[in-house]
């Protein structure tokens, strides 16, 4: 019987199920957005395409989603609008190929092995790659094998990207004023809908640990500092993350105004920019990309973002949140599957290694300056602040990776190598024995800071700088190291 035919009796208070004859009442779960009707994802409890806030209006806070009729959770909800990362766009989506992409984006998707609520779970809540710029729910991300293989409530989420969410008109315009930090707000939205709603997916709402990879580490480290978001979550895990990408209002007001320049005769004013189509949002994004990189990252605006991420974190910001930090052991070696002088631009724009110096050397220097230096800055600045930390090398590149059949990075542990075991199933047949060691002991970490509060290697400290690194070929697949 599909849910659209089954008849509901009124509707279920927030938290609690509706167990109809036919014995799937775990599938259906009354939340704050409504009853919603789940399906079985491989044998493991999914719903997708929750609304957890709705867009009033384009450049404005996200409000609450409010309860209404069922929600059917069977299928993915839509995600952001995406944007080129590059002037010369290529045809790569990290996406779903069906992908549905608008404005009204603002929904998760929760795996759920045993909806058990007299023993809630712990929840992981991902936040996804793609610099602000595209991303959602992408097949490269299984939630489903952490939920299905740990005893975990797993929760992955769309919010605005682009300009959509990151264009910070506040600081051209006071009519924006709200405007600033729009997708920060969409995320911390999110989070205080887990917050009310998870235990009636087996969740506990007291033990929610933020991860992401990238921009969504980077996103996962911002959210660390901000102090709205505190006592929303309780651990994080930034895999190839930064705490440095906040930038300054004046940073900030540069980039709204080239946007605003690009948009030529489309517009005559910043107010003008709600009533273009998104194609021509998208189209001004482009032009204004071809002038350089645009700055889509959280602006220190005094309110919500009230400081720099390492100024917070410095004072304390991330104080009782124990915090797991993980890089690869080749990051910066990606930068040779981008089209164009990638590798020699960046070196430029750091003052690092001149054009005709080896292009390894120049690889090196990205990966420290770009990764492992700020990941290093931001364990000492925790531990600082007597807060708890453990670094993480992931040294090795799962042939199940989407990026293994490329020969510029096979067998190389580039950023991003380390989804593939992030999300891999130790327990399936893709791979080999090595990936699956890699997957084990990945996830190991991750498990044990979201159950335990504390992985099972010694935490960092500036006398004893060590890192566990997971090379998968070793006693083990780990060994102890110094940071890269």
């Amino acid at each position: 019987m599909s849910f659209t035919d089954r008849q509901f009796p009124s509707p279920l208070a927030v938290g609690t199920t509706y167990d109809p004859p036919d014995g799937d009442g775990a599938l259906v779960v009354g939340t704050s957005s409504g009853d919603v009707h789940g399906f079985l994802d491989r044998g493991v409890p999914n719903w997708r395409g929750v609304p957890y806030g709705r867009i009033p209006e384009r450049f404005r806070p996200p409000v609450a989603a409010t309860r209404a009729g069922p929600v059917d959770a069977r299928e993915w909800g839509p995600v952001s609008w995406q944007v080129p990362m590059a002037a010369t766009p290529g045809r790569w989506s990290p996406l779903y190929p069906d992908a549905v992409k608008s404005e009204e984006c603002l929904n998760l998707n929760i795996w759920s092995a045993h909806a058990d609520r007299s023993r809630p779970k712990p929840v992981l809540v991902w936040f996804h790659p793609g610099r602000h710029m595209v991303g959602g729910n992408m097949p490269t991300v299984d939630p489903w094998t952490l939920a299905a293989r740990h005893d975990v409530v797993v929760v992955s989420a769309n919010f605005r990207l682009g300009p959509w969410g990151w264009l910070h008109l506040g600081t051209l315009d006071p009519e924006f004023a709200d405007s600033l930090n729009l997708a920060v707000r969409d995320q911390l939205l999110m989070l205080r809908w887990v917050r009310d709603n998870i235990a009636g997916f087996g969740g506990d709402p007291g033990n929610v640990t933020i991860f992401g990879l990238s921009t969504g580490g980077s996103d996962v480290a911002t959210l660390l500092s901000v102090p709205a978001a505190r006592g929303l979550f309780h651990k994080a895990a930034v895999y190839s993350g930064t705490a440095e990408h906040t930038i300054e209002p004046a940073q900030a007001l540069a980039t709204a105004e080239r946007f605003l320049d690009a948009a030529g005769s489309l517009v005559g004013s910043a107010a003008d920019l709600r009533r273009l189509s998104n194609v021509a949002l998208r189209h001004i994004h482009l032009k204004a990309l071809r002038a350089g990189p645009l700055q889509y990252e959280p602006v220190v605006d005094g309110d919500l973002v009230p400081e720099s991420a390492l100024r917070s974190l410095a004072r304390g910001g991330a104080a009782g949140v124990p915090l797991l930090l993980s890089v690869t052991s080749d990051e910066a070696r990606i930068l040779d599957l981008a089209a164009g002088p990638a590798v020699d631009d960046k070196c430029a724009a750091l003052a690092g290694p001149g054009r005709h110096a080896p292009h390894d050397e120049k690889l090196a220097f990205l990966s420290r300056t770009l990764y492992y230096e700020p990941m290093e800055r931001l364990l000492a600045t925790v531990h600082g602040a007597g807060g708890t930390c453990w670094a993480q090398v992931f040294d090795y590149h799962p042939t199940t990776s989407h990026l293994a059949g490329n020969p510029a990075v096979a067998g190389r542990a580039v950023h991003g190598a380390d989804t593939a075991a992030l999300f891999g199933d130790a327990h399936g047949s893709a791979g080999d024995a090595q990936d699956r060691t890699a997957i084990a002991d990945v996830q190991q970490g991750l498990i044990e800071l979201a159950g335990h509060g504390r992985p099972s290697w010694p935490g960092y400290s500036p006398h004893a700088p060590l890192a566990r690194w997971i090379t998968a070929g070793g006693p083990g697949g780990t060994r102890l190291g110094p940071l890269p």
